[in-house]
């Protein structure tokens, strides 16, 4: 399910990078399936809008209030990219209420000292579809 709520998100950015010369992106290869070929990636994807550069993962989750850490296993990764002046999302696709919810660095615990044992995904805005969740962020 990961793959295809990974996929959703490819379609939008495809869509707003043709429409637009604000917004570019790159998607970073899977070190997973490279079988350990690749270093560990930051984030699925590179998206830069506005001269503002961004890390974007997408995960799956069943789960409807909270991300366990172990979905976002680079979160060191990503806290020193946002320290380093980088956007941060983590867009996440529950699939047991078909809802989108994007996390940015407040809610991920980028100022704590320690990644917190899991995020929560309850109090957050809700979208349909990924398209609607990437183009709040980005608007």
């Amino acid at each position: 399910m990961g793959k295809w709520a990974e996929k959703q998100a490819l379609l939008w950015l495809t869509e707003a990078s043709n429409k637009s010369t604000d917004l570019a992106f790159h998607r970073l290869p899977d070190a997973h399936a490279a079988r350990g070929a690749l270093a560990a990636q930051p984030a699925d994807l590179m998206v830069v809008k506005d001269g503002f550069f961004f890390l974007l993962e997408v995960k799956e989750s069943a789960q409807t209030s909270r991300l366990p850490k172990a979905k976002v296993s680079q979160w060191g990764s990503l806290k020193k990219f946002y320290w380093a002046g980088a956007g941060i999302i983590v867009l996440v696709y529950m699939s047991s209420l078909n809802k989108w919810v994007t996390l940015g660095p407040l809610a991920l615990g980028m100022s704590d000292e320690t990644c917190p044992a899991s995020f929560p995904l309850t109090n957050l805005p809700q979208y349909d579809t990924a398209a609607e969740a990437l183009e709040e962020y980005f608007k």
